[in-house]
């Protein structure tokens, strides 16, 4: 099956904020998102599974992210943010 061609929106944030990251402060290590961009994150990744995806590069960039913890905001709903 096809896999999409395009990242989707929170993956598009996630890559901004990792972009906008500070690097003096050193390397990211978690990657926090409020409540509705974490649901957004696993709907996403369930999608792709489901049409045939893998979670590499060409196919959404999750791997990218390897080495940095997911964590959940459940007080800021729509945050996404480096630490």
């Amino acid at each position: 099956m096809k896999t999409r061609d395009c990242m989707s929106t929170i993956l598009e944030e996630i890559n901004q904020a990792l972009a906008a990251f500070d690097a003096t402060q050193g390397r990211p290590v978690a990657i926090e998102l409020g409540e509705r961009k974490y649901t957004q994150l696993v709907l996403d990744v369930a999608h792709l599974h489901a049409a045939g995806g893998e979670l590499t590069h060409n196919t959404g960039r999750p791997l990218a992210y390897k080495g940095l913890e997911i964590l959940r905001d459940d007080i800021h709903m729509d945050r996404v943010r480096v630490i």
